[in-house]
């Protein structure tokens, strides 16, 4: 599994060096790309800590790496706190992953964010934001931050969107890679009161295509909401959407 999931192969191995000397434990041999080789060292790492509790993270301190390129920040969760950023069997976990493009894995009740700097940061935040969610409500300044599309729903498709107990915005989550969190701030106009502000965190492609959903969600919801007024058309350069209206049939076909 682990293997799979970070395209790694790994086995144990003796070393002609260790003959005659008395052995403690095996050593692990993790081979692959170096992304993929630190999640699953990780993840290894997270398996030895569950059979034996403390082993790996009593002395363990938190850490935040200064470097550009690549490093691993180490953050200390507090026990209440680690089922929430777990998630139901990792979900949580797996879209702060997805949606930072950071590996991000969970040692104990220890957090440990590798990648470049930037997946780094974006990893941490998330992760704050969703501690933040324990307590109150979430506010972030989306219009200075370039990884965010935003959505202002109207209050009446709130419920539909989210879903029991979240499951619609988790869905979507799950197939996007995108991490999803409604807010508005204090100053925000009556008008857009009217209308609940959704935040999508993520990758560029991976928040179209979240927004996309959830815009197609609505749309069952209120229809020709988002479809009012929107023109067929091609945009140029080396990213966009191109838009064509079904007519007749053929969206059934």
């Amino acid at each position: 599994q682990v293997e799979q999931e970070y395209g790694t192969i790994m086995f144990f191995v003796h070393l002609k060096s260790d003959e005659g000397t008395r052995r403690d434990g095996e050593k692990l041999a993790i081979f692959g790309p170096k992304r993929g080789r630190r999640g699953a060292e990780l993840k290894v790492m997270a398996a030895i800590e569950s059979r034996l509790p403390g082993h790996l993270t009593e002395d363990m301190q938190e850490h935040i790496s200064d470097s550009e390129d690549w490093g691993t920040d180490v953050r200390r969760l507090k026990m209440d706190e680690m089922s929430w950023a777990l998630g139901k069997k990792g979900a949580t976990r797996k879209k702060l992953a997805r949606a930072s493009n950071c590996i991000v894995e969970y040692v104990g009740s220890v957090v440990h964010m590798s990648g470049t700097k930037r997946e780094r940061t974006l990893a941490g935040e998330y992760l704050k934001w969703i501690m933040d969610q324990l307590v109150g409500h979430v506010e972030v300044d989306t219009e200075i931050r370039d990884d965010v599309a935003v959505l202002h729903i109207p209050q009446d498709c709130v419920g539909y969107v989210t879903g029991l107990k979240r499951a619609t915005l988790s869905r979507i989550e799950e197939e996007w890679g995108a991490f999803m969190l409604f807010m508005d701030r204090k100053e925000d106009t009556h008008r857009q009161k009217e209308k609940a502000k959704l935040a999508i965190f993520g990758t560029r492609k991976n928040r179209r295509g979240a927004e996309l959903k959830v815009m197609s969600t609505v749309e069952g919801k209120c229809p020709k909401y988002f479809t009012t007024g929107i023109h067929e058309g091609e945009e140029r350069g080396e990213w966009g959407t191109d838009i064509y209206r079904f007519r007749g049939e053929e969206l059934w076909y």
